[in-house]
């Protein structure tokens, strides 16, 4: 079976994680990815721990598929071969701290001379120009900056990070849709094209019904644990032996998980009409911890 990207090329001229991710999903969908890496220490991931056979798992999973040359960028050599590879590839990808690409001399205006047609896609911590414009920037500080740690964690405890690094897969997912959307242009026209997302810009961008409550009502989005800040029972609870989500928002799966679940309509049904009166205003109107028993495996 033919993959919908094959005979694209990619070059890939990032690392660590949200151009990793960008130019694997590429890759996974058929791209000739080639992945340079600076020489002689190369991706900053392949020292990561833990390792499987001297190799680092963590670079492993984001840089299957591809292939990958180590350039000294500082050398003239390494330009040279840098810029042979660009004048035929259909995608560049970097994520570089902005000003690093145009200093090499291979920022979008130099390769663009070269490869008019070139989708040239920048992933940075903060956008290519503001007040931040030129800090680097690490999933952590855009998790904070965006507010996503303020949302995430216990009532009244303290900013917590989401578990996995959120807005460097954003960052991600947003320069690989932007290319994905630019590449079907440049099939109908030819035409290259510049495109540039951040980790603060694209976490920001994920959290649709936190900045339409704010901007909407001034609502501050505040950490809610698990609870769902809408709409209820949507949380996991604590049982007698461990924990388990629940998700009866409405009231059909309501009434199912009263009856089929929890076997106990009596003792919980009561609570229907207390529940649609205030689904949308209290995440604490069903109390179901330690009610609960998980079934055996």
């Amino acid at each position: 079976m033919s993959l919908p990207l094959e005979g694209v090329k990619v070059l890939d001229f990032t690392a660590i994680m949200a151009g990793p991710y960008c130019t694997l999903m590429l890759a996974d969908m058929g791209a000739d990815v080639t992945k340079v890496e600076t020489f002689p220490e190369g991706d900053g991931s392949r020292r990561f721990e833990p390792k499987v056979n001297d190799e680092s798992y963590c670079f492993a999973v984001l840089n299957r598929n591809k292939k990958s040359v180590a350039l000294d960028m500082k050398q003239a050599q390494g330009k040279e071969v840098f810029m042979r590879l660009a004048a035929k590839t259909d995608i560049i990808v970097e994520n570089f701290r902005p000003g690093v690409t145009k200093k090499l001399g291979i920022d979008y205006e130099a390769i663009r001379k070269i490869n008019p047609g070139v989708i040239y896609a920048s992933i940075s911590g903060f956008g290519q120009t503001g007040p931040y414009g030129k800090k680097g920037g690490f999933d952590i500080i855009a998790q904070g900056m965006s507010g996503i740690m303020r949302m995430t964690g216990e009532l009244g405890g303290r900013p917590a990070k989401v578990g996995i690094a959120m807005n460097d897969i954003a960052a991600g997912s947003t320069a690989l849709y932007a290319i994905l959307g630019s590449y079907i242009k440049k099939l109908k026209t030819g035409e290259g094209i510049y495109l540039e997302t951040s980790l603060l810009e694209a976490g920001l961008a994920w959290t649709f019904w936190e900045f339409g409550a704010f901007f909407g009502s001034g609502e501050l989005p505040l950490a809610n644990g698990t609870r769902h800040r809408r709409s209820t029972p949507y949380q996991a609870y604590k049982t007698h032996d461990g924990y388990v989500t629940v998700g009866g928002n409405n009231d059909k799966l309501w009434t199912n998980f009263c009856t089929q679940v929890l076997g106990k309509p009596e003792q919980y049904a009561a609570l229907a009409r207390h529940i649609v009166e205030n689904r949308y205003l209290n995440g604490e109107v069903i109390r179901l911890d330690g009610a609960l028993r998980m079934a055996p495996k």
